[in-house]
């Protein structure tokens, strides 16, 4: 019998740690095609409809640039606020988020009404929503 840090396979499993150290030896001696296999077989390949690259940099920049605009139409309101519906990724990636569990915007004038459902909130005065027909990348 063996210590079992040498390499060599053990009868016995009663050291510390000695199934870990049996599974890692079992990788490193493993087939490496077996593992590429293993690798591909856990993604699906999908056909997809053509990108329009422009539009993805565009994008991809907005997002780069800190910039946390976003463009929604404008709700019917009783107090002449100015109250829309947004993705709540876009309040969660504002640096007036307030600190969780708190949902709440601490720029002032700016309220988060509503929770509309899992994805949008329903904001009031903010800063970052625009109208809808006001181009975001200028």
């Amino acid at each position: 019998m063996t210590d079992g840090w040498d390499g060599e396979n053990t009868d016995e499993r009663d050291e510390p740690l000695a199934d870990l150290a049996a599974e890692v030896e079992s990788r490193r001696t493993h087939e490496p095609t077996a593992n590429r296999r293993e690798f591909e077989d856990a993604f699906t390949e999908v056909t997809v409809e053509d990108v329009d690259v422009d539009d993805l940099w565009a994008d991809l920049e907005a997002e780069d640039s800190g910039d946390l605009v976003v463009s929604a139409p404008r709700e019917e309101s009783e107090n002449d606020r100015d109250v829309r519906m947004i993705p709540k990724t876009t309040c969660h990636g504002c640096p007036q988020f307030a600190e969780p569990p708190t949902v709440r915007c601490t720029h002032e004038g700016t309220d988060i009404l509503a929770m509309v459902d899992t994805e949008q909130f329903r904001v009031a005065d903010c800063p970052m929503v625009v109208d809808e027909d006001t181009p975001l990348n200028e």
